[in-house]
C-alpha cells in the first residue's frame, strides 16, 4: 500500500514537472508576443505581464515537488556529505529531511488557510487582469505540501531502513 502512495505520488511529481516544463514555454512565448507586439504593432498587450507572473508563479511550486524528490534542491548537507559513516549519513539525513517537512507541513497549513479565506471572500489579485486569488494559492499549497511528503519519506527511510520504502533517495553517500 505505502509503495503504491509512494509511486502515485512520484508520477504526480513527474506531471507537475512537465507541467511546468510547459508553463515555462507558455511564459516565454507570452513575453516574445508581448515584445513583438509592443514594438512591431505599437500595440502592447497590457494582459501579458500579468500572465506572465501568474504563468510564473504556477511553474516555479508545481515543479517543486519533482525538484525535491530528484534531490535537486538546494541543500545545506555540507556536514553529511563529511561524515564517513553511512549511519551517521542516514542519521543526518533524516534530520534535516524532517525537520525540512515540519518547515513545509507548517508552510501548507498557513497557505492553505489562507487559500480558503480568499476562496471564501472571493479576493482577487491585485493586478490590471485580477484573476481569483485562491487559484495562485492552490499552486503554492500543492508545491509545499508535495515537497514536504516527499522530505517525510525521506526522513522515514533515513530512520527506518531503505527496504522499508524502497523507492525513496537519501544521498549518494548513503547508497
Amino acid at each position: 500500500m505505502l509503495r503504491s502512495l509512494g509511486l502515485f505520488h512520484d508520477h504526480l511529481s513527474e506531471l507537475g514537472l512537465w507541467l511546468g516544463m510547459m508553463a515555462l514555454a507558455a511564459l516565454a512565448t507570452l513575453s516574445f508576443a508581448g515584445t513583438m507586439s509592443r514594438y512591431l504593432l505599437s500595440t502592447p498587450l497590457g494582459w501579458v505581464p500579468d500572465w506572465t507572473g501568474y504563468t510564473l508563479a504556477a511553474s516555479i511550486f508545481i515543479t517543486a515537488p519533482a525538484v525535491t524528490k530528484h534531490g535537486q534542491h538546494v541543500a545545506m548537507d555540507f556536514i553529511a556529505a563529511a561524515a564517513t559513516s553511512r549511519t551517521v549519513v542516514r542519521f543526518l539525513t533524516g534530520i534535516a529531511a524532517a525537520m525540512t517537512f515540519i518547515v513545509l507541513a507548517t508552510m501548507t497549513w498557513i497557505v492553505t488557510d489562507s487559500l480558503l479565506a480568499a476562496f471564501r471572500s472571493g479576493t482577487g489579485t491585485a493586478a490590471g487582469y485580477p484573476i481569483p486569488r485562491w487559484w495562485l494559492l492552490s499552486f503554492i499549497t500543492y508545491g509545499f505540501g508535495s515537497s514536504a511528503v516527499h522530505f517525510l519519506r525521506t526522513a522515514l527511510t533515513a530512520f527506518l531502513g531503505k527496504e522499508k520504502f524502497s523507492d525513496l533517495h537519501i544521498s549518494r553517500e548513503a547508497n
